[in-house]
């Protein structure tokens, strides 16, 4: 898959680099979309000396960061919707967990932006409770940007450390992801024993 995805980008030259910077986007766009895979062929051309090691950086970097600005205007346009229209739900959201979710963000929203592109699978979803949060979208947008510069400068700094090889940075960044996952399955099953917990709690006595 990667493979084939390289040679077509190799075969467009200076215009495959806007394929990097669509995939870094639609990353956030379309969580299941495999754009990281994608992404490290941009490390992997900067070392080659195929594209500009900068422009790469700048490409991958800018589209990461557009992404991240659609997921935030969902996020607003939701939050808008529940303040007109408080009693309904929308895609299966509460006005009741919004605000849950907004108390969380307020609390724990700039750490998460900060790493957000480490996060595989839920970094879109922290600019969507960014967005409904309210939150000031030049802050959510420049810490977005550097997680992104972070992140993208990781991959270049991979692909020069096995020599623009493809197959081995692949590796690499797959075994990255999957200790990501493990460990957000790990928190998500420890969030979850936890509120299990409290409503089993026998209620005080008065």
């Amino acid at each position: 898959m990667v493979e084939y995805i390289d040679q077509i980008i190799g075969a467009l030259g200076p215009l495959g680099l806007v394929v990097l910077g669509l995939a870094a986007a639609l990353e956030y766009i379309v969580p299941p979309f495999p754009g990281d895979s994608i992404t490290l062929l941009g490390g992997v051309y900067a070392v080659r000396g195929t594209q500009p090691w900068l422009l790469v950086f700048l490409v991958v970097t800018a589209g990461s960061v557009a992404g991240a600005a659609i997921n935030y205007a969902v996020g607003h346009w939701l939050a808008k919707r529940f303040e007109a229209q408080p009693e309904r739900s929308f895609f299966g959201i509460t006005h009741a967990r919004l605000v849950e979710v907004q108390a969380r963000m307020r609390r724990n929203g700039p750490w998460l932006l900060l790493v957000n592109r480490f996060l595989p699978g839920i970094r879109g979803l922290i600019f969507v409770a960014a967005g409904a949060s309210h939150m000031p979208r030049v802050n959510a947008l420049g810490l977005g940007a550097v997680s992104a510069m972070a992140h993208t400068g990781l991959v270049l700094g991979l692909g020069a450390a096995v020599g623009g090889n493809l197959e081995k940075l692949t590796l690499l960044v797959s075994r990255y992801q999957y200790a990501v996952i493990g460990l957000v399955a790990v928190g998500v099953v420890a969030v979850l024993v936890r509120m299990f917990a409290r409503r089993r709690a026998p209620a005080p006595e008065p």
